[in-house]
């Protein structure tokens, strides 16, 4: 039952998609390119949380209070499963936009979201475009728009975080922005256990104090990585 209710969700969600689309062009021609981010995101959370809800996918969420209202932030979490955005967009209030590997922009449904909301693509494979990718998101922190990041690079299924790549922090680094670290608990328990099958879990999500780049001694600021890591793996609940 819980699999045809996610088929029917599949293909109510492109009607979604469609309908929002003819809004979205209407509201093109009149409204700010934020208003149309705030626009996309918000219409991306609705169907973010039916996602969830359909999937029977319950969230336990601490520390959202720590999620700053109006100030431009860096999400950095662990990378689980698929379903981390999801996870993440439905309860991230503040519009944000994420940096996803290249391979998604072949994809119709989700590629089509990403765009709307500023996400960025990059190629790990490719140094000189993943560089670029890390130097457009700089901009986009620099212009008032929060990304959020898995500096693991790739979903790590183990109960260990992997290592966090020193490159995606200069996201902050460069920027000063505050960081807001986040831990997933059990997310590769909807899907990834038992690929194709999405199983009803519940999920914890426990998101951290904002970590102050301008606070940190010299050793840290160094380290910043490794720094960050830390305190996700501090979250573990």
């Amino acid at each position: 039952m819980r699999s045809l209710l996610c088929i029917l969700l599949i293909i109510l969600s492109n009607i979604y998609s469609l309908i929002f689309l003819i809004k979205y062009s209407y509201l093109k021609k009149y409204a700010s390119k934020d208003k149309q981010v705030q626009y996309s995101y918000k219409s991306l959370q609705k169907l973010t949380r039916a996602l969830l809800f359909c999937a029977g996918i319950k969230l336990n969420v601490k520390g959202k209070e720590n999620i700053p209202k109006n100030q431009t932030v860096l999400f950095v979490a662990n990378h689980k499963s698929y379903f981390d955005i999801p996870i993440l967009v439905s309860i991230i209030d503040i519009p944000m936009a994420f940096i996803g590997k290249i391979q998604l922009k072949k994809t119709p449904v989700i590629s089509f979201w990403m765009k709307k909301i500023n996400c960025i693509f990059m190629d790990r494979d490719d140094i000189r475009q993943s560089l670029k990718s890390i130097n457009e998101g700089i901009e986009q922190i620099k212009n008032g728009q929060s990304l959020l990041i898995f500096p693991e690079g790739t979903r790590i299924i183990e109960e260990e975080l992997g290592e966090f790549k020193k490159g995606s922090l200069k996201l902050a680094s460069k920027t000063n922005v505050p960081i807001i670290p986040i831990y997933i608990e059990n997310a590769h328990r909807i899907l990834e256990k038992q690929f194709p099958w999405v199983k009803s879990t519940k999920v914890n999500v426990n998101v951290g104090s904002p970590v102050v780049i301008e606070e940190l001694d010299e050793e840290n600021k160094k380290n910043l990585a490794k720094y960050i890591k830390s305190k996700v793996e501090e979250l573990k609940i």
